[in-house]
């Protein structure tokens, strides 16, 4: 007679084995995230808690990307800005660090390797950031949103994180993919603040890098080969890592 109690403890042990070596393969799967991650954590904590805060203020006001500064360091904000996390909720950590760069960009780079996936994401954030720059100096003239937007600090990894999140859709099995296309895109919306009907540029941000990591992500796949040590219609934790 089977011992039932065997196989229910047995589930979740398979399941956190699984994760278990999800994470370990991680260092040799997506090296490059890694990287990143590391990065972005040492500088975040440099620059949040080791710096004195007038230094700290002065490069988070040179890495900004709002449209007084962008134009005067186009490079310095472009780049800067992704090397420093935004201020927010453990939610939204968990959500932009977490979901966005350490899993999507991760499994992006392990299925596509890491020119193509940076390469995605890069897009995505630069894109958007234009985008954004030149929705805001429309609305500003236009009334629409007030003046002092074009000095608010505005940087961060969540464009990037988006960009990623939206780059996977391809390498998700058929039917889910407009499901997740539909979340990646349309989510922002639900944390929108709202000027008349129109929303705020960080919005607009997140919808616009969705879509420009949407797009370059389904080119990528079509025009370059598939890395096909992980199946797509397989997605678990040995594969999301």
């Amino acid at each position: 007679m089977t011992d039932i109690s065997q196989h229910s403890e047995a589930a979740p042990e398979t399941l956190l084995g699984r994760s278990i070596r999800a994470l370990t393969r991680y260092p040799r799967r997506s090296p490059a995230t890694l990287g990143y991650l590391v990065l972005l954590a040492v500088d975040t904590l440099v620059v949040k808690r080791v710096l004195p805060e007038s230094t700290a203020g002065r490069i988070l006001q040179d890495i900004s990307t709002n449209i007084d500064n962008l134009p005067r360091h186009p490079v310095t904000s472009l780049l800067g800005s992704l090397l420093v996390v935004d201020r927010g909720t453990l939610l939204d950590y968990l959500l932009t660090v977490g979901l966005g760069v350490a899993v999507c960009l991760g499994f992006l780079e392990h299925r596509i390797g890491a020119p193509r996936a940076f390469a995605a994401v890069l897009l995505g954030h630069v894109g958007a950031t234009l985008v954004t720059s030149g929705v805001v100096a429309m609305a500003i003239d236009a009334g629409t949103y007030p003046p002092d937007i074009r000095h608010a600090l505005d940087y961060g990894v969540s464009y990037v994180s988006i960009a990623a999140t939206a780059s996977i859709t391809p390498l998700l099995p058929r039917r889910a993919r407009p499901w997740w296309a539909a979340v990646a895109v349309l989510y922002p919306l639900t944390a929108a603040e709202w000027y008349g009907r129109f929303p705020d540029f960080t919005t607009i941000g997140h919808i616009a890098a969705a879509l420009i990591g949407l797009t370059v992500a389904f080119l990528m796949t079509q025009v370059g080969p598939r890395r096909a040590n992980a199946p797509s219609s397989q997605i678990g934790p040995d594969h999301m890592a």
